[in-house]
């Protein structure tokens, strides 16, 4: 998706009319439709209602309008904060990182980043773990957070937490199923998925079918589908933490085998790193820590479980 895209969105957000937006953005109102048409599709749901007064915006689309404009204004933020150096050369740092730790960590370290070192510039590119792990290697991005060490001895790995794969979905759509569920259990439930996921991996592994899965790109619809009751979804907490803490959906343990994954820093060697990286890397371990400790995600200390083959999946189930 592009920038104006999402100022599009907004825009129209605003003022709740196609119209209205265009003259406000100088934009064709055809040239508009056609930006806010490709958003839509991209993300495969309707981000507005059209109505004889103008649009308003669905379910979805308030949704992603409430974490958009937050977006938006921290680009505004960043842009401002950089005017007087965009003369100066800078010292570039490209962090990749899983969608779900982008969510929960990321924001929070590039805002302590703008304090601690500010003449470094910061870019994140969110992939899935073996996209990231291609990137670091090719030299696309400078370090990647995900769910695989990296095999390659230019680099090395620090493990930062382990985490628990479980099943999430409504209390109608589990019923009275047992806490722990076995896994193939869960596996026979209408499951949400992606080919990154854990779930199918494990299910191959296992030689036990996913017959009711249902292969979603998508995240946010992902979260809607499995929020209105027509999907479960196996991952981790962290995915729907807030829907869960407030009662609005359950999460059971997987067991017969339990999956876990253990979430890795991968960069370059140590004695190559500049300063400035090594401030990053300490904010980045530094807030993760705290999220241990603080039992929010349900993440334990890495390398804090000794896995059985007749229990557990574990390094083998670190892609997701």
């Amino acid at each position: 998706m592009e920038l104006r895209q999402l100022r599009y969105f907004c825009k129209v957000a605003e003022q709740g009319s196609f119209t209205a937006a265009a003259e406000a953005l100088n934009v064709s109102q055809p040239t508009l439709g056609v930006q806010i048409k490709n958003l839509e599709e991209e993300l495969g749901l309707l981000l507005f209602r059209r109505h004889s007064r103008g649009v308003e915006l669905t379910e979805a689309g308030s949704i992603y309008f409430s974490h958009i404009q937050d977006v938006l204004r921290r680009l505004g933020i960043a842009g401002q904060s950089i005017d007087h150096l965009r003369t100066a050369p800078r010292q570039a740092l490209r962090i990749g990182v899983i969608p779900s730790i982008g969510i929960a960590v990321m924001s929070s370290v590039l805002e302590a980043a703008e304090t601690l070192v500010p003449d470094l510039e910061i870019s994140v590119h969110v992939e899935f773990t073996d996209s990231l792990s291609l990137a670091l290697t090719s030299g696309e991005i400078d370090c990647a957070l995900s769910f695989a060490p990296i095999q390659d001895e230019r680099f090395e790995s620090m493990p930062l937490y382990l985490d628990r794969m479980r099943l999430i979905g409504t209390s109608e759509l589990f019923g009275d199923l047992p806490d722990p569920v076995p896994f193939a259990v869960a596996a026979n439930l209408p499951l949400a998925l992606d080919k990154y996921s854990v779930a199918p991996r494990a299910a191959k592994e296992l030689q036990v079918p996913l017959t009711r899965g249902l292969e979603v790109r998508s995240m946010l619809l992902r979260q809607e589908l499995v929020a209105n009751g027509q999907r479960g979804f196996i991952g981790p907490y962290l995915f729907m933490h807030k829907e869960i803490e407030n009662g609005e959906l359950r999460c059971h343990d997987i067991e017969k085998p339990s999956i876990w994954c253990q979430l890795y820093l991968n960069t370059k060697r140590a004695r190559t790193l500049s300063e400035a990286e090594r401030q990053v890397f300490g904010l980045i371990r530094r807030h993760i820590d705290r999220l241990i400790r603080s039992g929010e995600y349900r993440w334990l200390p890495p390398n804090s479980k000794t896995f059985s083959a007749s229990r557990d999946i574990g390094e083998a189930y670190m892609l997701y």
